[in-house]
């Protein structure tokens, strides 16, 4: 993370009060990059001076990332509130279904993304449950988890659901490798790239900062030590990969643009 990171600076927005200075400062220190004071510059000049990577402390977002291109990415939990609320109304949730979640289970996601999932999951499992969710890219991790931070802090309904949640910036299969067997109920994969098809507005603007690695046999090996019931990954139509690594695609689990594969170990 280090090389990576070092590249990078935190500054705030120009009309930042003390308490956005503060923070831009802690993050900085926690997350070993560059604390940059504002001086009323423009993101295009601290792109172009400064640093072409750039996290911005703000009021209205918590936390922004900005690359060359000056597209600002931030976290808003737009889908998987979406999805949360039809689960209260009792409708059913894809993931959910695949995965055969259920209250007071474990659930490692290896691909946060945009944390809709995990979010999802995390309401499903409850208190009694839990759930673990990595991300190899660090802007992307960063984002996220303060992102969730910040959404909770405002919206307090939320934020046990939030509090719940472990996000770690590392390597899926490297994290796999260091899990006892048995760790948790499900292990799930959603490599977001590998699904053209569902080139959403959101997964466009991340596009940049995503980490573009596809499954491989080594995850599934380890995935299936590490899981207890279901190994899940989520892919496209003509992907015959998937069922070359073992997983059965059932009617239940295909949508219109993508399906769900699973291996099933025990119940």
């Amino acid at each position: 993370m280090f090389e990576v990171a070092k590249k990078m600076i935190i500054t705030t927005a120009i009309d930042a009060m003390e308490e956005q200075v503060i923070e831009a400062k802690r993050l900085a220190s926690e997350l070993n990059i560059t604390y940059h004071p504002r001086k009323k510059q423009s993101i295009n000049f601290l792109l172009m001076n400064i640093s072409k990577n750039l996290f911005v402390i703000n009021k209205h977002r918590g936390l922004s990332y900005y690359e060359e291109n000056e597209t600002e990415i931030f976290f808003h939990p737009n889908m998987a509130f979406h999805r949360i609320k039809q689960l209260e109304r009792e409708q059913n949730d894809s993931l959910v279904t695949a995965c055969h979640l259920k209250e007071g289970m474990t659930f490692f996601d290896g691909t946060l993304g945009l944390g809709s999932d995990t979010l999802v999951a995390s309401f499903v499992v409850g208190q009694t449950g839990k759930v673990v969710s990595v991300e190899k890219s660090f802007p992307l991790s960063v984002v996220i988890k303060e992102g969730l931070k910040f959404f909770a802090a405002k919206n307090l309904p939320w934020k046990p659901l939030i509090d719940a949640l472990e996000i770690k910036n590392q390597d899926n299969l490297l994290y796999l490798q260091n899990c006892p067997a048995n760790s948790f109920d499900v292990v799930y994969f959603d490599f977001m790239f590998n699904r053209p098809v569902e080139a959403s507005k959101g997964i466009q603007v991340i596009s940049s900062l995503a980490v573009r690695d596809v499954i491989t046999e080594a995850h599934v090996t380890e995935a299936i030590r590490v899981a207890k019931h279901r190994v899940v990954v989520k892919s496209s139509y003509g992907t015959k990969l998937i069922e070359d690594l073992g997983f059965k695609i059932e009617k239940k689990n295909q949508k219109r643009h993508f399906f769900y594969g699973v291996i099933e170990l025990k119940e």
